[in-house]
């Protein structure tokens, strides 16, 4: 008998009752002679395999060897299984960049290892998938025992770069399995990373193919397998701005024949439910959700028909991750613990980045000095990632650096125009916007529709910024090398690879001249700053302040 993963967990025992009990709910409700399908799916897994999680050196409850764990355990339910995912795969962990760089092991891609190993059957390709350049994506696909699928990735001559579809035969069923790709991806990578690549309009490749999958595949259940989110609220439909990039909303109410519509990219948890004919999700990231549905159909008239769908999101926290999968990562991810703990500098004071959104910090004052410095720009725009930081006096450790910059974005250098300068921090001011009450007082109010990453600040120019103001007039005071700022002004400005690329809103950039792309990832950098210095004081110079005319400029963030 197989030992069950969860077995000797009270935790995990009283999960997976939950669990069965959810499965034979299905099975009892479907008719005799019914054949029962139950899918799996995950996204965004970004390298994440052990439980581990290297950066912040614990357990979050998440990770691919625990999808796998559950996978693992659906099967043994003797039933047909899909287990499929929706892209954002090998990049977003230091072991996947480590790997990638050719810094730990020996060029194999650890996460395709443990997918092949966990059985996966397909993948939607994912805007990350290109973040360390063609050469290494194309190794990654050719390690993968299941197909990379995406319709709407062509090359300069038209031609499908992916497979567009997969059919899997499964208990006299044919599953047709659609993969689409974010449109947007070409704005956010370097040119070459995708070069001789286009990324076309996903509702015109699911236009073209599920007839394909309905008709000449003869398909009995059409799954669309998409890295992109819902560019409307699933439950308002209120238009969320995001249509550049999110078109699920659209692809679940426009286009007919879509059984299951299994999304990805925006990170969030979505439960089953209908939109419109279709049956949509969302599994988080990370592996700290898989979504399971269970889909029935019987045979009548010569054809299968769907008889009930029933869907639920799987919570990772409780589930014991999966030993084989975790030791077949172990060398890589061991090797990128060792080089996390490195000390490369030693900071004098501590550094908190804490309230990056409404002042000047000395952490962002370093990147933006290494940017202008390596881009030899006039100024440098770039925002806090991670959302909120604080580093001790002490040792600094390559850990800690790369929480600072987790991303492989490379540094680029564009010719400016003073009006493009002051769009693109108007551009910045709507992180925060007016004023809310909060215990003790009133606060900045930061605007929900603007994620943190997305929040610039500016160096090599003096600013304030009014958030009371309407949107578009923010910028009250700007100033470089003590005179105002004229539209006419021409500044050389270092930005990163995703901003150049007009990525988070910040279309102004798209439009301006590329005269330089640093050799190294940002990163890197940083890396190499610290190491040559060897001993860091950050500290904000308060060249941007909020309101400074105003009151209200002592209150605190949200």
């Amino acid at each position: 008998m197989t030992r069950s993963p969860f077995e000797g967990s009270p935790i995990t025992v009283r999960f997976v009752l939950r669990w069965t009990c959810f499965a034979a709910a299905a099975l009892l409700a479907a008719p005799v002679g019914a054949v029962t399908l139950t899918i799996l799916h995950s996204s965004d897994l970004h390298g994440h395999i052990t439980a581990q999680d290297e950066l912040a050196n614990r357990d979050f409850g998440e990770g691919l060897a625990r999808v796998a764990a559950t996978a693992r355990a659906v099967r043994s339910e003797r039933r047909p299984v899909l287990l499929l995912d929706s892209g954002d795969t090998i990049q977003g962990t230091p072991a996947q960049a480590l790997v990638a760089a050719g810094a730990v092991g020996s060029g194999g891609d650890p996460i395709v290892r443990a997918m092949n190993l966990a059985g996966y059957d397909a993948m939607a390709v994912g805007n990350h998938e290109f973040d360390f350049g063609l050469e290494r994506l194309r190794r990654s696909r050719s390690q993968a025992r299941f197909p990379w699928v995406s319709a709407n990735i062509v090359d300069e001559r038209g031609r499908t770069v992916f497979d567009p579809y997969v059919v899997r035969d499964l208990a006299g069923l044919r599953v047709g399995i659609l993969g689409l790709t974010t449109r947007n991806v070409a704005s956010w990578e370097p040119p070459d990373h995708v070069a001789g690549l286009r990324f076309l309009d996903t509702m015109e490749a699911a236009r073209r193919y599920v007839p394909v999958l309905r008709g000449k595949e003869k398909c009995d259940l059409v799954i669309v397998l998409t890295h992109q989110g819902f560019e409307r609220d699933v439950a308002t439909g209120v238009d969320r701005g995001t249509g550049e990039e999110n078109q699920a909303y659209a692809l679940a109410t426009q286009v007919a024949g879509i059984d299951l519509l299994l999304t990805g990219h925006t990170h969030t948890v979505i439960e089953p439910r209908r939109l419109g004919d279709t049956w949509i999700s969302q599994p988080g990231r990370f592996g700290n959700v898989v979504t399971r549905f269970e889909v029935t159909l019987t045979r009548r008239g010569g054809k299968w028909r769907i008889d009930g769908i029933s869907g639920k999101n799987l919570p990772m926290k409780d589930v014991a991750p999966d030993p084989q999968i975790a030791a077949a990562a172990e060398p890589e991810h061991a090797a990128a613990m060792k080089a996390l703990a490195e000390a490369v500098a030693t900071l004098e004071a501590p550094a908190d980045a804490s309230q990056a959104h409404v002042a000047d910090t000395g952490l962002l004052d370093w990147l933006h000095a290494v940017q202008r410095r390596e881009g030899r720009a006039d100024l440098s725009f770039a925002s806090l990632l991670p959302g909120s930081l604080s580093w001790s006096a002490g040792p600094l450790t390559v850990r800690e650096i790369w929480s600072f910059y987790p991303y492989e974005n490379a540094l680029v250098t564009v010719r400016a125009t003073g009006r493009q300068v002051r769009e693109a921090l108007e551009d910045a001011a709507r992180c925060v916007s007016g004023l809310s009450e909060q215990e003790g007082g009133p606060a900045w109010a930061r605007n929900p529709s603007v994620w943190g990453y997305n929040c610039d600040t500016a160096e090599g120019v003096e600013y304030a910024i009014d958030p009371t103001k309407p949107e578009g007039h923010r910028v009250v005071a700007l100033r470089h090398a003590g005179r105002p700022v004229e539209d006419s002004d021409v500044f050389t400005v270092a930005i990163n690879s995703y901003r150049a690329s007009g990525g988070g809103g910040y279309g102004v950039w798209r439009n301006c001249p590329r005269i330089g792309t640093a050799g190294k990832p940002l990163r890197e950098l940083l890396l190499d700053d610290a190491r040559s210095r060897k001993t860091l004081r950050l500290e904000p110079d308060f060249n941007w302040f909020l309101a400074p005319t105003l009151p209200e400029a002592k209150f605190t963030p949200n």
